[in-house]
């Protein structure tokens, strides 16, 4: 696929150099074999292995920053906050200021708000070094809203009541939401900054959505999500062309 998410770019080209670098007492193949695997498992959605596997890493070589980001991008994928922000947090202060791996894990931590101090800190830095504040409003946010249907066996068209959905940014996943139908199948996702986005009802196994969705400035997107657009027609994230959603 001519499309990949960062974060599988960042690891596949990052974590295996990286790994050369560990102690000339540990074997330099056992460690790549593992950053092979562990990219094999993120992209296949099988993100608690993912982790194991990348904790064997960091074992043989504890100052690796591919493997430490792999870890927090890993246990994000879990909804392990405290263990990813743990991880990025360390990928920022060993990493290279200028490094991709370094300002995904900082956009991240932004996303999340394990940032708030930092911000404050450079706010409160002198005024020479400050951009002037112009008002300059920041980009009206926008929604996705529609009602969710699918044709049974019987051929009946049925409301999707109570069913989860999921909607979050791509190809990183900075922002991440979820959200259930009510008992008509209606869903309404709000305050969704611009961009692309990726839509579907499930993280892992059987999927009826996976859909690549665009909004801009503003926008209030009416899709419905049925049988037309399910993947039996249209899938927009087939296995393999990029990671499940994951937290943060």
């Amino acid at each position: 696929m001519m499309r990949r998410a960062r974060f599988w770019l960042l690891i596949v080209s990052l974590a295996l150099p990286a790994c050369q670098a560990a102690p000339s007492a540990v074997p330099a193949s056992p460690a790549k074999n593992l950053a092979a695997l562990a990219t094999e498992a993120l992209e296949s959605g099988d993100y608690a292995r993912a982790a194991d596997l990348y904790r064997l890493g960091l074992a043989a070589a504890p100052e690796s920053v591919p493997f430490h980001y792999g870890l927090g991008v890993s246990v994000s994928y879990l909804n392990r906050r405290d263990e990813a922000v743990k991880e990025f947090r360390w990928v920022l202060e060993h990493g290279l200021p200028t490094s991709d791996e370094a300002r995904e894990a900082r956009r991240w931590l932004e996303s999340v708000g394990a940032l708030r101090r930092a911000a404050t800190v450079e706010a409160e830095a002198p005024k020479a070094t400050e951009e002037p504040a112009d008002g300059a409003p920041k980009p009206a946010t926008a929604s996705i809203s529609g009602r969710v249907t699918f044709e049974g066996n019987s051929g009946d068209v049925v409301a999707m009541e109570r069913m989860t959905l999921f909607l979050h940014s791509y190809p990183v996943r900075v922002k991440y939401l979820r959200i259930r139908t009510d008992e008509q199948g209606r869903y309404s996702f709000t305050g969704i900054p611009p961009g692309i986005y990726k839509l579907t009802d499930q993280i892992a196994g059987s999927v009826r959505w996976r859909l690549r969705v665009e909004v801009k400035p503003g926008q209030d997107m009416t899709l419905n999500l049925e049988s037309a657009n399910s993947t039996r027609v249209r899938d927009d994230f087939p296995p393999g062309s990029e990671p499940a959603p994951t937290p943060l």
